[in-house]
């Protein structure tokens, strides 16, 4: 069953049992978009095209499920106009920076406040974004949906900040001065490989001021062996025929940066860059991770090749014959991505 004959039925059965005294409980979470899906007035195949159009050209997830909700019968809300007398009750997973509830899933039991209709008609009306899309499209984009009648009961019950602080407490039994530097890291994530490759080369004593460039308040103590969590989502930009993820090129523009600067000093170290549903992008990796003996000006040509190439997968498929890359298998849960960063300096 497709993802859209699956949601008329689930419309179908809200509909027939919508009583006062029935109660609809909705489990929420990333991935939702793709599995809750009513195209309005469009096929799905438009739709698609459309996301695939904005996907490659940088947007991220927040501008993806705006232009989702405008495009679909039961996004933004609008799932709740299928119900009129019973209690809706969500329990919700957030894969977004900040917890945004109304693009979790694109949001179909969050109703659209004045700020979130003028967030979203800011991002949907943006020519960064229109000039991709053909006039049907976007003669869509200007429909606006009635108020929903039921007020739902919206629950976050778990985020990054939920595996951040898991992390923090492992680290911290391994003898780590263990430390969460943000929770909502974002950006291209070809520069942000090279902001950790830059934090990695930043002598201990400026490692404050380098942190600054990921979260402006950080002052935590550091000691001779520290664990630096990040968390976000980051973006990337399509620029070959390869095949990757986010996280797979934040891992691969860090080494390609270090290891095109091989005479900084580096302490020993771990980066590791990874989605917690253990897929990153359209691929079977979560993502990957490096340390000192990854290190190496040879493979710098190489490296920059495969990142041209937008093919993070198949560099870290066939570097060191995979040992880098890594492969959990889907976990069922995503809370967007992780970064750890290890650093162990001489005593």
């Amino acid at each position: 069953m497709d993802s859209v004959t699956a949601t008329q039925r689930a419309l179908e059965i809200l509909y027939k049992n919508d009583a006062v005294d029935t109660v609809f409980l909705f489990l929420i979470s990333g991935g939702g978009s793709a599995l809750f899906c009513a195209p309005d007035g469009i096929t799905l195949e438009e739709k698609l095209s459309t996301i695939k159009a904005l996907t490659e050209n940088g947007a991220d997830i927040r501008v993806l499920n705006a232009f989702r909700q405008k495009l679909s019968t039961v996004k933004g809300g609008k799932t709740l106009n299928y119900i009129t007398k019973g209690e809706v009750i969500a329990l919700i997973i957030s894969d977004l920076v900040s917890n945004q509830i109304q693009f979790i899933a694109s949001g179909p039991t969050i109703p659209q406040t004045k700020t979130m209709l003028e967030m979203s008609e800011a991002l949907t009306t943006s020519p960064k974004w229109t000039a991709l899309l053909p006039e049907k499209i976007l003669a869509k984009l200007k429909v606006n949906p009635p108020s929903p009648k039921v007020k739902p009961h919206n629950i976050i019950i778990a985020s990054i900040t939920t595996a951040l602080s898991a992390l923090q407490e492992f680290f911290t039994s391994k003898g780590y001065h263990a430390h969460v530097v943000t929770s909502t890291l974002v950006g291209n994530a070809t520069q942000r490989g090279k902001d950790f490759a830059e934090l990695l080369m930043t002598p201990k004593e400026n490692l404050h001021e380098a942190l600054h460039k990921f979260a402006g308040d950080f002052n935590a103590k550091l000691g001779d062996k520290v664990a630096l969590l990040f968390g976000g989502e980051t973006t990337v930009v399509i620029h070959g025929k390869g095949k990757g993820g986010r996280s797979q090129e934040m891992a691969l523009s860090c080494l390609t940066t270090l290891s095109s600067s091989p005479a900084k000093p580096l302490p020993k170290f771990l980066f590791l860059a990874a989605g917690t549903d253990g897929q990153d992008g359209p691929t079977d990796a979560a993502g990957a991770y490096i340390t000192n003996s990854d290190v190496n000006s040879d493979i710098v040509t190489r490296c920059t090749d495969y990142l041209k190439d937008s093919n993070s997968y198949e560099f870290w498929s066939t570097y060191n014959n995979g040992t880098n890359h890594i492969k959990p298998g889907p976990t069922g849960t995503n809370v967007m991505d992780v970064q750890i960063v290890l650093l162990e300096y001489a005593q």
